[in-house]
């Protein structure tokens, strides 16, 4: 649930210690060392009968990071393309990992909890900029901001100023077992047992982005008081079932339980492990004591494999549709997907973000990727997807050494690249096809709608039409990274920068300054920009049709 991408990754120069050895080498010497009292070598892994390039590719990934256990599967809109599954579920019983294998997938169930609540939205029964008082039934207020409402939009982008810190991170550190007992009002209303103004931040609401694991189970508790049922039953029902996933937020109610990976992390000399999470030594974990959503972790606490996260993604690639089965409505996955939020957070591992879907340039170079990551108790995991593309990969790792952090960790960007560059279609040279209206509530980017907050603007000048839109929309339509300082905003394509400022008719791109039509301007508080020529200067090939 917790990341420790900031600050906790080993140094630098004990990362360049680290040799890429053969694995049966790499294997051979993690097994004369003793284990420290409690810990696990690591065994030498079993090699596939037949291994494929890709599998010894992704083995001395393995052997490099000392990855405990890795399942991974790529897809595209239709169908599983591909799935492998190698080294250890629990080194205790020499138990490997397959495709059927269950992690805690840490914080790829906000994906899930998200749409979960989402789909209560499409029925109408909230607004996303409504404040969630009124459907919790008590009143919720950073004491900094009392008259400042905090929104559910606000809770899905981690800009609500609910924060990891105060009585939630005090209980979870020193008393974990009693998040499933409390009731989360307790930590949230004045008079409540676990009050704790450190809770919230020290900025109103809506105003910065913080990480918010507590936030995301305020969504799940939504969930159950707008839904009437238990977080997790919800799920099941509606997510989960339709989809045919052994999944949940409930380990008791999986029916493949037993082949749950343990997750593990390392000792210091980086050769053994230690059980952290899920090491049920053959017993069938006992159902939460409570059935509040805190209970089961709508932040982190989905058990799930990767060939059935694959299903879900495939939902979000394809406009709430898997197969012939349909959770959410096109325009419900396309709100999700839009950016909703821009900036710096968590040392850049956090510049975009939809409804608490993460959108990144990182992952793998030169792909603008939709989905999340997850991190915990040793356990990393990813599930994205390229929408233009439309290739999407999934993989969870049950223990490994996680070190470079740059925003992710080596061994991640390790695996995507190898996961896309072995099926990556051929790079399409066609443009982006843009349709806007003037004064539509959105644009289509390649069929995708992307959500405006202020109506599409096709001003005149001469006898040329111009388009202008939000920056964060354009950023979003472009594909390109955004910055913004007071009136001034940066859009960024691989190595080509454009900056423009609010009221100066020109533009500078990688240090020439270019000139515009018109100056970008402010309306409804969002900077509006002219993007016709702003993807010219950034070389980007769009087809507009007006």
């Amino acid at each position: 649930m917790f990341s420790n991408r900031l600050g906790k990754h080993l140094a630098p120069a004990l990362a360049g210690i680290i040799l890429v050895l053969s694995l049966l080498t790499s294997s051979a010497q993690a097994n004369q060392l003793e284990p420290t009292p409690g810990y696990y070598a690591l065994p030498p892994y079993k090699l596939p009968a037949k291994p494929t390039v890709l599998d010894k590719q992704l083995l001395t990934t393995m052997g490099k990071y000392k990855v405990v256990g890795l399942s991974a599967a790529v897809f595209n809109e239709h169908k599983l393309i591909w799935n492998g599954s190698y080294g250890w579920a629990d080194l205790a019983t020499d138990r490997t990992v397959n495709a059927e294998t269950l992690f805690r997938v840490a914080s790829l169930s906000k994906m899930i909890t998200a749409t979960a609540l989402m789909q209560l939205y499409e029925q109408g029964k909230f607004g996303l900029d409504d404040d969630i008082s009124q459907y919790l039934g008590y009143q919720i207020r950073n004491p900094r901001y009392p008259d400042v409402k905090i929104t559910f939009r606000q809770l899905l982008t981690h800009t609500s100023s609910i924060v990891d810190s105060g009585a939630y991170a005090t209980i979870l550190e020193e008393a974990p077992a009693l998040l499933q007992e409390i009731d989360i009002q307790d930590m949230l209303v004045p008079d409540g047992q676990y009050y704790d103004p450190d809770t919230f931040g020290n900025y109103a609401p809506g105003s910065q982005f913080s990480y918010s694991n507590f936030g995301t189970g305020i969504v799940g508790t939504l969930v159950e008081k707008i839904s009437g049922l238990p977080f997790d039953k919800y799920c099941t029902k509606y997510i989960f079932k339709p989809l045919a996933m052994d999944a949940s937020f409930e380990p008791s109610d999986i029916t493949n339980w037993q082949n749950t990976a343990v997750l593990y992390r390392p000792d210091a000399s980086l050769t053994s492990f230690r059980p952290t999470k899920d090491n049920y030594n053959g017993i069938k974990p006992a159902p939460a004591t409570s059935t509040g959503a805190l209970a089961h972790s709508p932040a982190g606490g989905l058990r799930a494999n990767s060939t059935d996260l694959v299903k879900f993604l495939q939902v979000h690639m394809n406009g709430g549709m898997y197969k012939h089965t349909r959770i959410l409505k096109p325009d419900t996955a396309d709100l999700m997907h839009s950016m909703q939020w821009f900036g710096y957070s968590m040392g850049g591992f956090y510049k975009q973000k939809g409804l608490n879907f993460h959108i990144t340039d990182d992952l793998v170079p030169g792909k603008r990727l939709v989905g999340h990551s997850g991190e915990a108790y040793g356990l990393s995991s990813d599930a994205y997807y390229d929408p233009d593309s439309k290739l999407g990969i999934v993989f969870l790792m049950n223990g490994a050494n996680l070190i470079e952090a740059n925003p992710y960790y080596s061994v991640e960007n390790a695996i995507a690249k190898t996961l896309f560059t072995t099926f990556a279609p051929k790079t399409s040279n066609k443009p982006k096809q843009l349709k806007v209206k003037a004064g539509a509530s959105f644009i289509t980017a390649n069929n995708r709608k992307i959500f405006l907050q202020t109506p599409v603007a096709i001003p005149k000048v001469g006898k040329n039409q111009l388009l202008f839109l939000p920056a964060i929309t354009a950023a979003d339509a472009l594909s390109a990274g955004l910055e913004q300082a007071d009136d001034t905003v940066t859009f960024t394509i691989d190595e080509s920068k454009a900056t423009l400022t609010v009221g100066q008719a020109s533009m500078t791109v990688n240090s020439k300054t270019l000139a515009l039509p018109q100056a970008p301007y402010k309306q409804n508080g969002q900077l509006l920009v002219p993007v016709r020529e702003l993807a010219a200067a950034l070389k980007i090939k769009i087809v507009f049709s007006l």
